[in-house]
């Protein structure tokens, strides 16, 4: 079901940078709020976009699904100096003077997003936003200042983890010690080598995937999901390949893609992977972390190498939600993170 005109998985090279543009407009603090999020699940999610009055529209449904509700995220905006660039360029989205959006404004935002509720009733749908960043409430709530225009619902299983870097390559501290312990069976029983994710063979990370795949794939009520994120896998490795010139999401000619990772090499095998990219200037987001588990302490080793890889000015790593999957959030919560990025549901009520 498409809400907006333009279909993610049509995207041409020129969209590409102008989304892109969208994306980094403004410290959206989330592993979905970037352009590489919405591309790896298009098997899973079918987006549609559009921009309308400056503003970039996203709606989201999942693919396939007869009875399926389509959602939308934020609507996005630009930096100022990116607007100019677009501006300098041209092209068809330059309409008038309000293209290209650099701030929320109340009174703008109002009317993109009745105009939104608009397009979700033409396909019959209800207009509901999901994955609101908790920070960015006030901004919704000064488009719909009425008492009960807008409501709020908070989706703890959506919140997301966010960890310190080093605490996560140093394991410091009594609340670490299992997980240090771990890590260090693992350094003194076993040998290996960490590569960037650029010198992995693709072929290597699919295999690997696939065989953890199909040994949790036994569990009936999870094959749709770990199916789907093997999907998703496969689309990550495409930013990868430097051939698909035309295909290349990351936009070459835009200076190096944020995309980062790791391969770690047992016996000569590749054993466990990360793979990631840089979401804001002190942030980034693990997609992906997939290891053998036989190996003791290969999970905190391949985080701690995936770590070591960003960039120095990276302070925070985002490790996403746990979606409400009890082994997942103990994990998640015994690494001990920082704080967690606070993400609800609105609904416009009017």
């Amino acid at each position: 079901m498409s809400v907006f005109k333009n279909d993610l998985k049509d995207i041409k090279e020129d969209e590409v940078r102008l989304l892109k543009r969208y994306f980094r407009g403004y410290d959206y603090r989330g592993a979905g709020y970037t352009f590489i999020a919405h591309y790896i699940w298009l098997d899973t999610y079918c987006v549609s976009w559009e921009i309308i009055d400056g503003y970039l529209c996203l709606s989201g449904t999942r693919c396939g699904s007869k009875d399926g509700e389509p959602y939308m995220i934020m609507p996005l905006i630009m930096t100022p100096e990116d607007a100019a660039s677009c501006k300098a360029e041209g092209g068809e989205h330059d309409a008038d003077e309000t293209m290209y959006r650099t701030e929320y404004e109340p009174e703008s935002l109002r009317r993109v997003i009745l105009e939104c509720e608009k397009r979700f009733r033409d396909v019959g749908a209800e207009l509901d936003f999901s994955g609101v960043p908790g920070h960015m409430r006030d901004i919704l709530k000064a488009a719909f200042p009425g008492d009960g225009e807008i409501e709020f619902y908070h989706g703890e299983d959506y919140d997301e983890y966010v960890y310190l870097k080093e605490k996560l390559i140093d394991l410091s501290g009594r609340a670490l010690h299992k997980k240090k312990n771990h890590l260090n069976f693992f350094l003194r029983t076993y040998e290996y080598e960490a590569k960037p994710i650029r010198e992995v063979d693709p072929k290597e990370i699919l295999a690997l995937s696939a065989e953890i795949r199909d040994y949790k794939a036994q569990d009936e009520d999870e094959e749709e999901d770990i199916e789907n994120e093997y999907k998703a896998i496969e689309r990550m490795l495409e930013l990868l390949d430097y051939s698909k010139a035309n295909q290349y999401p990351c936009g070459r000619g835009e200076g190096e893609c944020p995309i980062y990772g790791v391969g770690i090499y047992i016996k000569g095998k590749l054993e466990a992977f990360a793979i990631g990219e840089l979401i804001s200037h002190d942030m980034a987001a693990e997609h992906f972390e997939k290891a053998n588990d036989s190996y003791r302490g290969l999970y905190q080793l391949v985080c701690r190498e995936f770590c070591k890889e960003l960039p120095e000015n990276i302070i925070y790593v985002n490790r996403e939600e746990d979606m409400g999957i009890p082994g997942l959030r103990q994990a998640k919560e015994a690494l001990k993170p920082d704080h967690m990025e606070e993400r609800y549901y609105a609904e416009i009520k009017i």
